[in-house]
């Protein structure tokens, strides 16, 4: 009786065995990707234009609209704009889309570790962040190349009725809102006013001879970025307005500076007792807007004065230091740190960031007033421990006798 109890326990244990190690010796056969590449193409897609939709794209072959891998060991199985697709964009906007990779065989191939820019290739677009859903599935967002293209001329270019030189034009949507305007007398260039941000300008200080005059306009790139990717429009010309010898100008009134550039004493940021703000050549202001003067982001209030500090705007928290000028990235405001976002291609540039920070590959942690967190903090029932004066997390380390694991969770 003993020995076939004895046998029994030996099946036992050999079924067991037979079992477990397959399974075992299966998942330790499964190879790590260890990078990713993908290739992404849009179709030109003109300013004013929304987006094509997700079925249109081919995810095996790079040609039309298309986000593929050419690789063995993932595939393509979804893909979905972030950016609506219903959105007109504009030259220079850059559509954001999220793709899921799955592994081709996850017995064979499986997605393990973390993935950032530095192993996630974005052929035709920019890297923005990436997570992982198991071992089989990869979710990977980017935005594709900038929008490019022409901008679209003003429609209308007239003189007004009264008085001589009195120029205006229409404005256009979506645009630099920026233009050249060149005043004519006869076919002989007279003045030239280039990145005018304005929609009328007054040519009669330069009217200094009789005869017949009239003005061509066309929309221009403004800022850096709207000169990469945008081209000047065809030119709108005005009708021929004749001024006789009587009412030609004495000259009074014109710009000092360069020939090409609108520019004066009265142009551009004026202070008034210490109060800053910033005029246009037509004599207006900028008010209750942002505006990016010389690579510099500004806000103006309803009143056109220039903002400092800390400002909420559209519902989002930004800092302007004392020359008025947007920050980004750590800040140190009343002895607290704050993070302000650094790029637009991840949410709103200077935009106060709430919640989990990836800064130089640490993490950190600001609560629901921006403020960064340090020592032990309870977030979403776990709790972490930040290092005082850095703020960055601990992970995989002990402190105080308390053992973090590889995620920075300290287990009761």
């Amino acid at each position: 009786m003993k020995h076939i109890t004895r046998l029994m326990a030996w099946a036992s244990l050999i079924a067991l065995l037979g079992v477990s190690v397959p399974l075992e010796a299966s998942a330790a056969a499964a190879k790590t990707i260890s990078s990713v590449t993908i290739y992404a193409g849009l179709e030109e897609i003109e300013s004013g234009e929304t987006l094509p939709s997700e079925t249109s794209f081919k995810t095996t072959e790079g040609t039309g609209n298309y986000v593929y891998t050419n690789n063995d060991r993932y595939e393509v199985s979804d893909l979905e704009w972030i950016t609506s697709d219903s959105k007109e964009m504009k030259i220079g906007s850059e559509p954001k889309m999220k793709v899921t990779l799955r592994a081709v065989d996850s017995d064979t191939y499986a997605f393990k570790g973390g993935y950032k820019s530095s192993n996630v290739t974005i052929k035709g677009g920019t890297y923005v962040s990436s997570n992982r859903s198991g071992t089989d599935t990869l979710y990977v967002t980017f935005t594709f190349k900038p929008i490019k293209g022409t901008y679209e001329s003003p429609e209308n270019a007239e003189w007004r009725d009264s008085g001589f030189g009195n120029a205006r034009w229409s404005s256009v949507d979506d645009s630099s809102g920026a233009y050249d305007v060149y005043l004519y007398r006869g076919s002989s260039v007279v003045k030239k006013v280039e990145k005018l941000k304005a929609t009328s300008y007054n040519f009669y200080p330069y009217m200094t001879k009789a005869g017949t005059y009239s003005f061509k306009v066309r929309t221009v790139p403004y800022t850096d970025t709207e000169e990469k990717y945008g081209k000047k429009s065809e030119w709108t010309e005005s009708d021929e307005v004749y001024l006789p010898e009587e009412k030609v100008s004495d000259g009074r009134g014109q710009d000092s500076g360069n020939d090409s550039i609108v520019s004066s004493q009265d142009v551009g940021w004026i202070k008034s007792g210490n109060t800053w703000y910033y005029r246009y050549p037509d004599g207006s202001y900028q008010k209750n807007t942002w505006s990016n003067i010389n690579g510099k982001w500004y806000l103006f209030d309803s009143s056109g004065a220039m903002l400092t500090g800390w400002q909420q705007k559209n519902g989002l928290w930004y800092y302007l230091n004392n020359d008025g000028a947007m920050l980004t990235g750590w800040i140190k405001s009343n002895n607290v740190w704050y993070y302000l976002n650094p790029s637009a291609s991840n949410g709103v540039e200077g935009a106060m960031v709430c919640g989990w920070i990836n800064y130089n590959n640490k993490w950190y942690y600001t609560n629901s007033n921006g403020e960064m967190q340090e020592g032990w903090k309870e977030i979403d029932g776990n709790w972490y421990y930040f290092y005082p004066g850095d703020g960055s997390k601990a992970v995989s380390t002990t402190i105080g006798g308390f053992q973090v694991d590889a995620n920075g969770v300290w287990h009761k």
